[in-house]
Order: structure tokens, then C-alpha cells, then sequence
């Protein structure tokens, strides 16, 4: 719970975090090179708040939150959860530390293990906690299912026989049976029907309210991060390039990157003409452009933009909080809102 945390430091902290695979090859496997999925990102979430993450897709949203959540090794960097340095922590601070930091994946149906039953995937984190004892799994399950619109009689059944937006509300109720602080929301409602994702990101908001969780969450759908997300940070090739509150952020972006976004969400009766549609593809992360990484498809790049790493940093006439990666930050005009 909230009141349990230290409210004078973010609840979590990410550090010049690098998340680097080598490119193996030969008979060998030797590393010819890297690709650079995460390459110096900072960011913190406070307790109660929701962080937006955008960005196209291999901008490396998804490999951030699998690092933070330990799936994957960083290269380098720190994570701090709530004051506590995950990457050098001892393995039993680690096991206590992930019944507070949870994850909702993707695709609900490869994230259940299909030979457990309902009741089984939501009371095993309890279980290897030493959160409930065995002789109180039932009355866990139903409580937890309970919390997200979910009746008892699913306890017996398997992840195969439920649709897809049950099945993500099967994965919501794990995650919150342990009573996390911070639940990373990875594209959440994008395998989900139209339908269905409105009742699943009120049901996360209500939970968000209830219990005064944090979210980190992840989405293609600005729409969808505008209705969740109290700041959204911009993600372009493994870097931050803009952070800031979510109506400043989408409503008049300061980066070209974040402009592109913004302007490519379909808009009724938008003219055309109005619309910023960057030229060629994005660069591959293993061989990124010098200085500003954005710079070969930006209409306003100069020749600065190629030799010069723009830092994150304030914008001088913005709103308190609001920071883009951009040498002509102060330059361009106010993007207007789209």
C-alpha cells in the first residue's frame, strides 16, 4: 500500500539505464557488434502517478519495462525501487522487493501458463511469497477476481476457455493480488477487441484510485495515454526525446519526433495538408546516427543536428516539468494543439 512508501524520493528511479544485446555471429558466436535497445534513459515515476511511454515500435518501450522488472540484464545504469538499488540488491531483497513491482503484458494468452487453472495463476505469487497459506488459496482467488469483474465460478476453469479481455482481467488480478505499488502496463488493451478496452482501462484507473497505485504505462494509442497517463515521456531509438505533462506533451509537442506522433493520430476532418509525415524509415538501433539520432528524417534539422547529442532539457518558455531533446528546442515555433 501507499502509505507504506517513502513519498519523499519517486517511487522509482531509472538512472542512464543502457539495455544492450550483442549481435553474434560465426561458428563461434562471436559479438560483431550491439544493438542498442535502451541506450541512456532516465526517468522517475512518483508514488500514485501514471508515466506514459511512447514511441514507434524497436524504440525500446518494451525492453525498459522487461529491464526495470528485472527480465532482462541492463548493461549498464541504476534502478532504485523505491530507494532500494534493484541491480545490486541480494536475492531475497530482490524475491520481497517484486511483490510491490508487478507487470501486465501484451498478449494476455501467452502470459498465462495454459495447464494451470484460474485459481492456480492468481494465488501462486501469493503462495511463493508466504503472503496466504495454502488452506486460504480459494478465498484469495475469489476475492482477487471479484476486484476485476470476474465471478467464482472461473477458479476451475483454464486461460484457453475465456475470451481475450477476461483473460487480461486474469492477468490485472494476479498482478494486483499482491497489493504492488508500481504495475508496468505493457500495450495492455492493444490484442484486446474495441470493445473491451474501454472496460479494461476504467477497471485500471478505478484500481489505480482505489489502492493509489503507480503506473508505467506503455502504448502506441495516444488516445489511450492521454486517458491514463498524468506525464508521457517520448521514447525514439532507445532515448528519451521528450517528458513532460500529458496535456502539454500531446497537446502541443515541442520535439519533432513527438509532433509526427501527434499529428499521424487519425483525426475526424483534419485536413491532410496539416499533417507532419517524416520521410524514410528509422535508423537501426545498432548503428544509430551520430548526434541527434532523429536528425536524418527531421524537417528542421541543421548541420548542427549531426555532430551535436542534444540533452534533455527545459523548454524556456514551457510549463514547469516539460523537457525536449532538441538543439532548436527554443527556436521552432509553438507546435499548435492538433
Amino acid at each position: 500500500m501507499i502509505s507504506s512508501i517513502n513519498l519523499s524520493k519517486p517511487l522509482l528511479q531509472v538512472e542512464a539505464l543502457r539495455t544492450w544485446f550483442p549481435i553474434l555471429r560465426g561458428v563461434f558466436a562471436r559479438a560483431v557488434g550491439q544493438i542498442r535497445a535502451v541506450d541512456g534513459v532516465s526517468l522517475h515515476i512518483n508514488a500514485g502517478e501514471a508515466l506514459g511511454l511512447v514511441g514507434e515500435s524497436g524504440c525500446g518501450k518494451s525492453t525498459l519495462a522487461r529491464t526495470v522488472v528485472g527480465l532482462e540484464h541492463p548493461t549498464d545504469g541504476r534502478i532504485y525501487f523505491d530507494g532500494l538499488d534493484l541491480l545490486r540488491a541480494s536475492r531475497q531483497t530482490m524475491t520481497r522487493a517484486r511483490c510491490r513491482l508487478q507487470m501486465i503484458f501484451q498478449d494476455p494468452y501467452s502470459s498465462l501458463n495454459p495447464r494451470l487453472t484460474v485459481m492456480e495463476l492468481v494465488t501462486e505469487g501469493l503462495l511463493a511469497h508466504g503472503l496466504i497459506e495454502p488452506a486460504a488459496r480459494r478465498d484469495a482467488a475469489v476475492a482477487a477476481l471479484r476486484e476485476v469483474g470476474l465471478d467464482a465460478d472461473a477458479l476451475s476453469r483454464y486461460p484457453h476457455e475465456f475470451s481475450g479481455g477476461q483473460r487480461q482481467r486474469i492477468c490485472i488480478a494476479r498482478a494486483m493480488a499482491l497489493r504492488p505499488a508500481l504495475v508496468i502496463c505493457d500495450e495492455p488493451v492493444s490484442a484486446l477487441d474495441v470493445s473491451v478496452r474501454a472496460q479494461v482501462l476504467n477497471l485500471l484507473n478505478d484500481l489505480r484510485e482505489q489502492h493509489g497505485l503507480a503506473y508505467l504505462f506503455i502504448s502506441h494509442d495516444l488516445a489511450v495515454v492521454r486517458h491514463m497517463a498524468d506525464r508521457v515521456a517520448v521514447m525514439y531509438l532507445g532515448r528519451i526525446v521528450e517528458e513532460g505533462p500529458a496535456a502539454t506533451v500531446l497537446d502541443q509537442p515541442g520535439h519533432p519526433y513527438t509532433r509526427a506522433l501527434v499529428s499521424a493520430t487519425p483525426v475526424p476532418y483534419r485536413p491532410r495538408q496539416n499533417r507532419l509525415v517524416l520521410p524514410g524509415d528509422v535508423p537501426s538501433a545498432s548503428r544509430p546516427p551520430p548526434g541527434c539520432r532523429f536528425h536524418p528524417r527531421c524537417p528542421f534539422a541543421t548541420l548542427a543536428c549531426a555532430e551535436i547529442e542534444p540533452a534533455l532539457e527545459r523548454m524556456a518558455t514551457r510549463i514547469s516539468g516539460h523537457r525536449v531533446a532538441c538543439l532548436r528546442r527554443n527556436e521552432l515555433e509553438p507546435s499548435p494543439p492538433l
